[in-house]
């Protein structure tokens, strides 16, 4: 069962301390790779644009930490990422080396005979046949240690989420979009399956956005914290907790 995540560029619209900002983005960000979410989409909401921090956020942190300074150049906007813990994902590699592991590297040189050079968190690069431009990000396996060589290779095991923008929109008119909701119904067990699910913003749900935006199209809802104990479940909650009750269903072999 594939879900994806669709937030809106004014997730964080109630914050103003940029150290707060970062957090909850990672907070979003752990939420993701805890339960293995491959995409996450951010649609456009005109009152707060900030998908360019968002997305920034995000793509860092699910960066191996070796591969960040050759991708994201020093930037104020980063100033405070220590705050997050680590995603410690798959894909995050010790410089313990293991034959027929999978490692994210990327392209460092081009020799003049068209081998690239690939820098996958060891002291040495490695050589590596593929079209990949310098700066180029690419996933291989170690073939052999000594010497070094790898290829480039698809791993199967999560290894973590992409990131895309989108128009709200355009979003809507996609395939098993559902949008999040107190006011939609709480779905039965069967009717649980891969869908992208579309949250909104601490002030407003993804029904007000839509009606402030002047969109009017009938989407599914679900509404996937029946009998909330507070007014209002944060955006970071409540991607969390919709996640964790989807995980549990698909876990013991609910609809796929």
């Amino acid at each position: 069962m594939e879900i994806k995540v669709a937030i809106p560029s004014s997730s964080l619209i109630n914050e103003t301390d940029e150290k707060i900002k970062i957090y909850k983005i990672g907070q979003i960000a752990r939420a993701l790779a805890i339960f293995r979410i491959r995409e996450v989409i951010i649609y456009r909401d005109p009152i707060l644009d900030e998908t360019k921090l968002i997305r920034k956020v995000l793509e860092y942190l699910e960066t191996p930490q070796y591969l960040r300074k050759y991708l994201f150049p020093i930037d104020e906007d980063l100033r405070f990422i220590g705050v997050i813990p680590p995603l410690a994902i798959p894909s995050h590699k010790t410089k313990h080396l293991k034959v027929g592991e999978m490692r994210e590297g990327v392209v460092k040189r081009v020799a003049p005979d068209g081998t690239r050079w690939v820098d996958i968190g060891l002291e040495a690069l490695a050589p590596l046949k593929t079209d990949k431009k310098r700066g180029a990000r690419v996933t291989v396996r170690i073939v052999s240690k000594t010497p070094l060589l790898v290829e480039e290779a698809e791993p199967e095991e999560y290894w973590g989420y992409r990131v895309r923008e989108a128009e709200l929109k355009d979003l809507l008119r996609e395939k098993d979009v559902v949008i999040t909701s107190r006011k939609g119904k709480v779905p039965r067990v069967e009717e649980i399956r891969g869908v992208t699910l579309v949250f909104g913003n601490p002030k407003e749900g993804v029904f007000e956005i839509m009606k402030r935006m002047g969109i009017n199209m009938e989407v599914e809802a679900w509404n996937t914290i029946p009998n909330q104990g507070v007014r209002t479940v944060r955006l970071e909650e409540a991607i969390l907790a919709t996640l964790a009750i989807l995980n549990f269903i698909s876990y013991w072999g609910g609809p796929k």
